[in-house]
């Protein structure tokens, strides 16, 4: 169903300068709300959350998870989650990351060997009601 797509060139998620940082040691319990980049390494159990009008990204490191809602115009998951995820611009799966829950994106880039349990819901598509 999918086929892994060779590696690009030029990561599609390009790491600014970290801006926040959640370490390993760290577990965070409440919701986060962010701008700019922010690197969670830690554990969550919140929503994690930025504007949609920004070029705000979320990356979850190998290792690290988050339990509940996420919502980030650009986000890269290499770590766990378990909640639904909006990426209202570009979402990056790798293999090594589990997600439990719909995934709703704009453009999506899934590495095989990803596990997902619930729905890909494509932004883009047109929903045309009749009646």
């Amino acid at each position: 169903m999918f086929k892994k797509k060779p590696t690009p060139v030029v990561e599609p998620i390009r790491p600014r300068r970290i801006a926040s940082q959640l370490e390993p040691d760290v577990e965070l319990v409440g919701d986060l709300s962010f701008s700019g980049l922010l690197q969670v390494k830690g554990n969550i159990y919140g929503n994690v959350i930025a504007a949609t009008d920004t070029d705000a990204t979320l990356l979850i490191e190998d290792g690290a998870s988050i339990t509940g809602e996420v919502r980030a115009p650009f986000i890269r998951i290499r770590g766990k989650v378990t909640g639904d995820v909006f990426a209202t611009s570009r979402i990056s799966i790798s293999a090594s990351s589990t997600i439990i829950g719909d995934i709703h994106y704009d453009e999506i880039e899934l590495d095989e060997g990803a596990h997902i349990s619930g729905r890909l819901v494509s932004l883009n598509e047109e929903v045309t009601l009749t009646g």
